[in-house]
């Protein structure tokens, strides 16, 4: 009689907590449809479909019967994927990660599943020495922290707080692992905290992943799992100019079609965002980007247009807006705006390249003999940089690849063609540089200022400076300085 009814007893607590959870867990989705922001003529980003109604019975706590997950355990990897499943089989749910501090290796979502983290809640991987060794004797990850099941589409991860909600790749020991591998010319496998790539539709929301062994939110691959949508995520990982620095801890890297990523603050070691092969239709809004190498292009370039950087505020990251690719991994990539922007202390505020490992010491040289015009050979054109301010960075700088105001270097057999500045004032230490390009224009208030020697360029002034005063290298390239 005690035995059953302590079991009745346990089974009501169980049910009580449950309700009581899904009672504090508001899920709503009514407000994403009207921040999409899409831009004229673009298709709507798709967010999350068919999505059930949480209830106590699709609602799955990992520290519940049967799953018990433990702050205390080493490893909570198969109790939270349990949860998942379950989720999962249920036709889709919501799996919790309450308050405290959960280890766990890799996971797999499956379609119409939240994973929810509430405040206070911190999902973090395994330590570095508990996973297994490659032939060097390096440890490697085999999969993402966080990914998808075969096709799983409509999928959500959110949290309760984007500065306590919080995703934990404790990667510190990865990247002294690469500094170690680099150091002997050997490579180590490492992969992102979060990826999904084989269905579509996909939410993240409102937590913070740091301490990523490798990429952070990584969208797509090859051009699948299109349709993601990212927003009030904080990014947090050091510098790689900290004295030990994160390796190739870029924020959001793309390589797919229609995304949108807003109101998200990004502090990392590598690109803050950056569109590789396939991306297409992305827009990215309203981002702070701190430590990082900006609002990036590239390296891998194929398959890409129309993309949009807008409204975003950089301070201190080692770029601004960068295009860079090389002859061997690139295409046709045109549509690109970069616009209503502010950046400060930036030492490189525009990149644009087509030599990104090796630029050549003697442009001449590459008239007299440039390279065969191959179908991966960059092609860069139509892209608009508008309503830009660049100021604070005054440190003067002798390297030929960095910290120009505009660095702008084609290929003489492919030029850079038609990027058009309008309306964009900078304050820099050094001037601009232009190789192979044509149909670079500067229309409507442009301004150029350089620091160290005083030197101007204005158009549409009262008092009209040319910008050759400005310009440090020229060689094969036009310009046109207008009003």
């Amino acid at each position: 009689m005690k035995r059953h009814f302590f079991k009745v007893l346990s089974l009501l607590l169980f049910c009580a907590t449950v309700l009581q959870l899904n009672a504090q867990i508001a899920f709503s989705m009514d407000d994403e449809k009207a921040n999409q922001n899409t831009p004229e003529g673009w298709k709507p980003v798709e967010l999350p479909q068919g999505l059930p109604e949480f209830t106590a019975a699709n609602t799955f706590d990992i520290t519940a019967a049967p799953f018990n997950a433990s702050t205390s355990s080493e490893d909570n990897t198969a109790a939270i994927q349990a949860a998942l499943d379950a989720a999962a089989n249920a036709g889709g749910g919501m799996v919790v990660i309450p308050a405290g501090t959960f280890l766990s290796n890799s996971l797999q979502m499956g379609s119409k599943t939240v994973l929810h983290l509430c405040k206070g809640a911190t999902l973090k991987m395994k330590a570095f020495d508990t996973f297994p060794t490659d032939d060097n004797g390096y440890r490697m990850m085999e999969s993402p922290f966080i990914s998808g099941k075969k096709n799983a589409s409509d999928i959500v991860i959110e949290g309760e707080s984007r500065t306590s909600s919080i995703i934990d790749g404790q990667g510190g020991p990865w990247w002294d692992q690469v500094e170690e591998a680099k150091a002997v010319k050997k490579s180590t496998k490492r992969h992102a905290m979060i990826r999904f790539w084989q269905g579509s539709r996909y939410l993240f929301r409102n937590f913070c992943v740091q301490n990523a062994p490798n990429t952070n939110i990584t969208i797509g691959r090859s051009g699948k799992g299109g349709h993601a949508t990212a927003h009030s995520i904080n990014i947090k990982n050091p510098a790689s100019t900290a004295d030990d620095p994160s390796h190739n801890t870029d924020g959001f890297p793309i390589w797919t079609q229609y995304v949108n990523i807003y109101d998200c603050d990004i502090d990392t070691g590598d690109d803050n965002v950056v569109c590789d092969n396939d991306a297409q239709y992305v827009h990215v809004w309203n981002c702070k980007l701190w430590a990082g190498h900006g609002a990036s292009l590239g390296s891998f370039t194929k398959n890409m247009h129309d993309i949009i950087y807008e409204d975003l505020t950089l301070d201190g990251t080692d770029c601004g807006f960068r295009l860079k690719s090389n002859r061997d991994r690139s295409g046709d990539v045109y549509n690109i705006i970069f616009r209503n922007c502010t950046m400060t202390n930036v030492p490189s505020p525009f990149v644009i390249t087509s030599w990104y490992d090796k630029i050549p010491e003697n442009p001449i040289s590459k008239i007299l003999s440039p390279d065969e015009l191959i179908e991966t050979t960059p092609r860069f054109r139509d892209v608009l940089i508008q309503n830009v301010k660049v100021s604070g960075h005054t440190t003067y700088k002798s390297s030929p690849k960095n910290y120009y105001g505009i660095f702008i270097y084609g290929r003489p057999e492919s030029k850079i063609k038609d990027i058009t500045f309008d309306n964009v004032q900078i304050t820099h230490s050094k001037g601009i540089k232009m190789n192979f390009c044509e149909g670079i224009t500067f229309r409507n208030n442009c301004s150029y200022e350089v620091k160290n020697t005083n030197k101007t360029a204005k158009n549409g002034y009262a008092t009209k400076k040319k910008l050759d005063d400005v310009i440090e290298e020229k060689v094969d390239a036009s310009y046109n300085w207008g009003k």
